[in-house]
């Protein structure tokens, strides 16, 4: 009981994370279009770091998709392979909300305002 209480409570984390940044990103980007890709493009370290975690999150995704191909045709490994897919797609979020957080960090135009308040 108290352990699906902690794994609602880190679903839910996760899910709104997962919604929050990319949405924070996207209307960063509505708002501030040529700022905002500017910061993008003069912080080119970090963002670069950013895509190659999204790359990386992506790659573990195709990974987990193919394990769930390979569970549809062979079904006798299920426990195991249901496991390791869910691991994989956890994985997954974390390292998008990884990613989207650090874009949009780098993309947010208000923080200089923010800063000189």
């Amino acid at each position: 009981m108290k352990m699906d209480i902690v794994t609602s409570v880190i679903i839910l984390i996760l899910t709104f994370s997962a919604l929050y940044f990319p949405l924070k990103l996207f209307l960063n980007l509505l708002k501030y279009k040529e700022a905002a890709l500017g910061l993008i493009f003069t912080n080119l370290d970090e963002s670069i770091f950013s895509f190659k975690i999204f790359a990386i999150a992506v790659l573990i995704f195709a990974i987990g998709r193919l394990l769930d191909v390979f569970n549809a045709i062979q079904p006798s490994f299920y426990v195991l392979i249901d496991n390791v897919t869910t691991l994989l797609y956890f994985t997954t979020d974390v390292l998008l909300i990884y990613a989207f957080y650090k874009l949009s960090v780098i993309a947010d135009v208000g923080k200089d305002k923010k800063m000189e308040k």
